[in-house]
């Protein structure tokens, strides 16, 4: 109905519109204006009528002021290409991807639709903006990398094209498909070929094939060598394998095996060469050590020496020169100490002039000679005046300081006439400190400079100790040597005196001195120093000059006719305790009357305490070689630790017999063994890694007292006893226990009571003689060296009257003994000594060993 309606409503419309232009006349309203029932003329919308009737089909109608236009919808178009009408004209079909210049743009397809178009990128190309389709507004489509994506899988290699891609096998594969190149890797891939099927063929013969990442790779087998020279190879007819002629030793001594090209030859080491000179010789031929030193002032210089080594030579200054630069091909440039300076006032070149100046002083023979005193000086004087040239380049008030391996300096300075308020300088080192004032500094004249330092020698102190001897008293070096040095030109007169504060290396019983080194007298010298403290550990000097100083300890020695009489006291003891010794380990052994557990420690101890006796009589005082010094005081110490451990185990045994049951098993002899010589080696081996050094002094062959370690003797010593006296005191309670009892077997009591007070009164006595003999090497009173010696060399005798003399059974046993050879002289009818008596007492709780 509506549709009806409209079409009856725009006829009625556009027939009144006929009338109405037909009754209102041309005349009246211009064309494309119609005349209203009101007599005024509007505007005649001819796009209202049918437009496919007035413009044509595909068309749109646009209504203009007294007139109208046509054109072809979008996508359409007339045939002759008109864009505007007023006939009737019908537009057709407009295809754009026809049009030029194209509407897509370069790599791309278009595609036409009804009143349209749109375009797609060519395989293998896109859009910079990632689209799939497009209109307008592209200039086309670029080339897509296909490779970034790897397309063509493994063991293959992607190469691009221009719009496509396309996949080639690596070298040692080969596709599945057999085709060369391929694009879909589901369908085709790469695999290995299989070149070593045959190693023979592909690499020759004594040659491994190896097949790694499809690239075949031939390697010698062992023994044998390329003709390259190379390793590996890839062309058996460029490379072949040959045997390794090196590895079945066809050269002589000194020589080293070569191989070049497949050519086997022995070349000289170097330092050697052949008979006729060269550096080749012929196989097996050895090489002789060449002789460098023929010309020695040729290979050396001047001022050195030359010692051959195999194989080459090393150059020595003589005594009394130095080297502060090694030139080429291992000569040195020899200078004479008295005019060697530093190469410059640097602190590297004074760090490399003091360390080779005092290596020189040292390799020095003399060190007692007015030549080497004066070297000294000459040392001394050029490092104060080298460190002051350091010092003079110092801001105002400015401190630095420098450790080295050689020398630790510490230096300050002042400027433009300036002294500051605090008025002193202090200035420390590791070992030493300065406190001086700047007024003996500066001295009296203006300056624009003022400088103070303070060097301590690390090495020096080695040197100079030798030179501490006079006729009467002995002096040791307890400090290390530093020197002050300040710009005043008079420093031998102060107004105010320099304090000097040391740090002791070593404090004994001795007068403790401050000194000084006269370079005038090329010594040292007390004059114008005075001690101010002196402790264990510091001491401080006062002196009124300035020069190199030290602190020196005078140590007394004993008397010569002390000596006599200790040496002979020492001589007779130990004599005696030897003889003393071996009866008691003849007697422990032979008497079987008191073969016991016990009797095999007293024999264990008595051959470590011989021994230790034996050894300190021959080797004590044998201190003119280090190395045989050494050695002895090891061993000293591994035996008479090992007298003590067979002491604790006598202790043990005790309390095993006494505190645990009267008749109880006793100690294995294997495990005592292991204790009693294990555990001294333990200790000796623990304390010669910590400190080798520690063997051997310069008086004695003994432990040294430095860094404390006479507390690897002294320690395990010290427990040993404390143990030992507890496994006593446990012995000797339950001793008074039993004879407290009802029923106590007074005879086993008894024997154990003696055991017991004798293995007490053994400890005791060695026990003191060690702490004498402690306080004897620590430089005590002479009274102690006199106790040490006597107590010290009777221990033999001690244990002989001990557990010889005081024992009934030994003594009826040394009777019996004694009567048999009575008679067997009268008589001379025995051939042999008798056998000893088994009578007596014979301990019921122990077992022979």
């Amino acid at each position: 109905m509506g549709s009806r309606y409209s079409t009856q409503r725009l006829f009625v419309i556009y027939f009144y519109t006929l009338v109405m232009r037909h009754v209102g006349g041309t005349t009246q309203c211009g064309e494309g204006f119609y005349r209203t029932i009101n007599r005024t003329c509007i505007d005649d919308n001819e796009c209202e009528l049918d437009v496919s009737a007035r413009c044509g089909v595909n068309t749109e109608c646009h209504n203009t002021f007294g007139s109208f236009y046509c054109t072809c919808k979008k996508g359409y178009s007339t045939h002759s290409g008109e864009t505007h009408f007023t006939t009737t004209t019908h537009c057709r079909e407009d295809n754009e991807c026809y049009h030029m210049p194209p509407v897509c743009g370069p790599n791309t397809i278009c595609y036409n639709t009804l009143g349209s178009f749109y375009c797609l990128c060519k395989k293998g190309f896109s859009t910079s903006s990632g689209l799939t389709n497009f209109t307008t507004g592209y200039a086309g489509c670029l080339d897509i990398n296909e490779c970034e994506t790897d397309p063509c899988g493994s063991n293959a290699t992607c190469t691009n094209k221009f719009g496509n891609f396309e996949c080639t096998c690596n070298e040692g594969f080969a596709s599945t498909t057999g085709e060369h190149t391929f694009t879909d890797r589901t369908v085709t891939q790469c695999r290995e070929k299989k070149t070593c099927q045959d190693a023979v063929r592909t690499c020759g013969t004594n040659a491994d094939c190896i097949m790694a990442m499809g690239q075949v790779t031939c390697r010698c087998k062992g023994g044998f060598l390329s003709t390259t020279g190379e390793p590996t190879f890839t062309d058996k007819a460029k490379a072949q394998c040959k045997a390794n002629l090196c590895l079945s030793h066809i050269c002589g001594a000194n020589t080293v095996c070569r191989h070049k090209a497949g050519r086997f030859y022995c070349q000289c080491l170097q330092g050697f060469s052949s008979a006729t000179g060269g550096t080749r010789v012929t196989l097996r031929a050895p090489c002789i050590d060449k002789d460098e030193c023929q010309d020695t002032v040729a290979v050396c210089r001047h001022n050195a020496s030359c010692t051959n080594t195999v194989g080459g030579f090393h150059c020595t200054c003589n005594e009394g020169f130095a080297s502060l630069i090694e030139l080429s091909n291992g000569t040195i440039d020899c200078q004479n100490l008295k005019t060697l300076q530093p190469r410059s006032s640097s602190l590297k070149d004074i760090c490399v002039f003091v360390r080779n100046y005092v290596d020189s002083l040292n390799k020095m023979q003399s060190h007692r000679s007015k030549e080497f005193h004066l070297l000294i000086s000459n040392f001394l004087k050029v490092m104060e005046r080298y460190t002051l040239t350091l010092a003079n380049d110092l801001d105002h008030e400015e401190m630095k300081n420098f450790s080295s391996d050689e020398f630790d300096i510490s230096m300050q300075a002042i400027r433009n006439n300036t002294i500051p308020k605090a008025g002193r300088a202090k200035l420390s080192v590791a070992n030493a400190s300065m406190d001086i004032s700047w007024n003996s500094v500066t001295g009296k004249e203006k300056f624009d400079v003022a400088a103070a330092a303070l060097i301590s020698y690390k090495k020096l102190d080695s040197v100079m100790e030798h030179n501490l001897l006079d006729s009467n008293k002995k002096f040791e070096l307890i400090s290390k040597v530093v020197t002050t040095a300040v710009t005043n030109k008079d420093k031998d007169n102060l107004e105010d005196p320099v304090i000097l504060t040391f740090e002791n290396k070593k404090h004994k019983n001795g007068k403790v001195m401050c000194v000084y080194w006269d370079s005038s007298e090329a010594a040292w010298s007390d004059h114008g120093c005075k001690l101010k403290n002196s402790t264990s550990m510091v001491t401080v000097c006062s002196c009124s000059h300035l020069s190199s100083f030290a602190v020196l300890m005078a140590l007394h020695k004993i008397k010569h006719s002390d000596a006599i009489i200790l040496n002979i006291i020492t001589m007779v003891g130990i004599i005696l305790s030897l003889v003393c010794l071996f009866i008691s380990i003849v007697t422990f052994i032979l008497c079987h009357s008191i073969k016991s557990v016990r009797t095999t420690i007293h024999t264990h101890l008595c051959v470590s305490l011989f021994l230790a006796e034996l050894l300190f009589l021959i080797g004590i005082s044998r201190t003119e070689h280090k190395t045989v010094c050494a050695v002895i005081a090891g061993l000293l110490h591994y035996l008479f630790l090992a007298c003590f451990s067979w002491m604790l185990l006598e202790g043990v045994q005790l309390y095993i017999m006494v505190v645990k049951v009267f008749n109880a098993n006793s100690m294995r002899l294997k495990y005592m063994c292991l204790f009693g010589y294990g555990f001294p080696l333990l200790v000796v081996a623990i304390s010669a890694i910590m400190y080798s050094k520690g063997y051997g002094t310069d008086e004695y062959c003994w432990l040294k007292l430095e860094s404390g370690f006479l507390w690897a003797f002294i320690a395990p010593v010290s427990v040993i006893i404390v143990v030992n006296a507890g496994f006593f005191i446990l012995t000797v309670w339950q001793l008074v226990n039993k004879f407290s009892s009802l029923n106590p077997n007074m005879s086993e009591l008894k024997k154990v009571r003696t055991f017991t007070f004798t293995a007490i009164a053994q400890l005791c006595l060695l026990g003191c003689t060690w702490i004498f003999g402690m306080l004897h090497f620590q430089d005590g009173t002479i009274a102690m060296a006199y106790i040490f010696t006597i107590i010290n060399s009777l221990q033999g005798a001690f244990i002989f009257i001990l557990h010889c003399l005081f024992n009934k059974q030994v003594r009826d046993e040394y009777n019996k003994a004694f009567i048999g050879v009575c008679r067997m002289t009268k008589a001379s009818k025995y051939s042999e000594f008798s056998t000893f008596s088994t009578q007596g007492l014979k301990s019921t709780n122990e077992t022979g060993m």
